[in-house]
């Protein structure tokens, strides 16, 4: 007998990507972050980067439902993390971080109490 179970059946596996970047759920709109940073930055010189959750549609922030951390990569280099605590504080980080070279987008990972792990994206170019 064949397992047709995929991780889209459970919202606890895996990381969650939008499924129509122009059509989002009311879900999808809540959970993904939003990252705001220059789309082009010179080599070696630092630059801020923030990160929002529930920029598109208000996120609980309870302690039954809340966003835990949130982390933020260029491609798969592990850049920062921010952690929050369930009802007492909003999930927005301020990053300030300088790149030798693009590898990848800028990726924000959210970590949601109750929905699991969301990604965004923002492309990033690194000159000079």
């Amino acid at each position: 007998m064949e397992n047709k179970w995929t991780c889209d059946d459970d919202i606890l596996c895996g990381v969650k990507l939008p499924k129509d970047k122009n059509n989002l759920s009311d879900l999808e709109k809540k959970h993904i972050p939003t990252i705001s940073a220059p789309s082009a930055v010179n080599k070696d010189q630092p630059f801020d980067v923030k990160v929002e959750v529930g920029t598109l549609l208000a996120h609980p922030n309870e302690p039954a439902h809340s966003i835990e951390w949130v982390e933020l990569y260029c491609g798969n280099t592990f850049l920062g993390r921010a952690q929050y605590s369930g009802g007492t504080s909003y999930p927005v980080a301020l990053f300030k971080v300088k790149l030798s070279h693009a590898h990848g987008p800028l990726k924000a990972i959210a970590k949601c109490n109750m929905h699991g792990l969301w990604q965004g994206t923002k492309d990033i170019e690194v000159e000079g």
